[in-house]
């Protein structure tokens, strides 16, 4: 199960919260949402993971096609609350030199 929650921020950005565990099934759940955001002209796109409990690589490719899509529309994407488990994945993948992400 995956929650995902957005908000405008006063500074142009919108702020995406998603909770809970982030595999192959929820990724497919939320992608649809995460790809409108990253093309919806806003000035950045923060994902705060603080409440990722489970990511495994279908997240992180997850994070890989929305990094991209939202530097095709010229929006900046941050990563932030990344669990340690997460950033240890994402480096052990390679994902950490494309991807911006503050440990938790």
């Amino acid at each position: 199960m995956i929650d995902l929650k957005a908000v405008v921020t006063n500074d142009d950005d919108v702020r995406v919260t998603l909770a809970g565990e982030l595999d192959f099934h929820t990724a497919r759940k939320v992608e649809p949402r995460l790809t409108e955001l990253a093309a919806s002209g806003q000035h950045g796109l923060v994902l705060d993971l603080s409440g990722i409990s489970f990511c495994d690589s279908s997240g992180i490719d997850l994070f890989m096609r929305v990094h991209h899509r939202c530097r095709l529309a010229g929006t900046r994407l941050r990563l932030c609350g990344v669990p340690p488990l997460v950033v240890k994945s994402m480096r052990v993948l390679g994902a950490d030199r494309e991807l911006g992400l503050a440990a938790a």
